[in-house]
């Protein structure tokens, strides 16, 4: 039995998987999951609110060594109190003891980079749904290395 870390078997496998570039989507309730088998989804929602963007965020993060991240507009503009969230979690982690970098881009983007990315070449490996209803609540996270 795991003690500690990522416990949901299919997500610790799926992260265990990832190299250097390959991207993870941690999304709410809302984000429709991609239609192909280029990546792999994982619905972890069991009841509204549960689990949070964050929760997940949080452990996926101890266990995943990562460079980047991909945050949309309109997190900023509607969720604000969100991305400060998304930003008090992810100041707590560095890339080779640099500050994890943050890209922005606008919504119908990041919502083509989770749905099709992995089709244009892009190496969108893991969907993440949890529970949440929140909107725009999401965020990309880009595998990095530690060497």
């Amino acid at each position: 039995m795991k003690r500690t870390g990522i416990l949901n078997a299919e997500l610790s496998k799926a992260v265990g998987k990832m190299g250097h570039g390959d991207m993870i989507l941690i999304g709410d309730v809302g984000c429709p999951f991609p239609r192909h088998e280029m990546t792999t989804c994982i619905d972890l929602a069991v009841t509204d609110g549960v689990p949070k963007v964050s929760d997940v965020l949080k452990v996926v993060l101890q266990e995943l060594e990562v460079e980047s991240y991909i945050v949309a507009q309109e997190t900023k503009d509607i969720s604000p109190d969100t991305y400060q969230e998304f930003k008090t979690i992810i100041s707590q982690f560095k890339n080779k003891g640099n500050t994890l970098i943050e890209k922005t881009i606008p919504h119908p983007e990041m919502k083509d980079l989770w749905l099709n990315g992995a089709l244009n070449g892009e190496e969108v490996k893991v969907f993440v749904r949890t529970g949440q209803r929140t909107p725009y609540c999401y965020i990309v996270l880009v595998a990095g290395v530690d060497f």
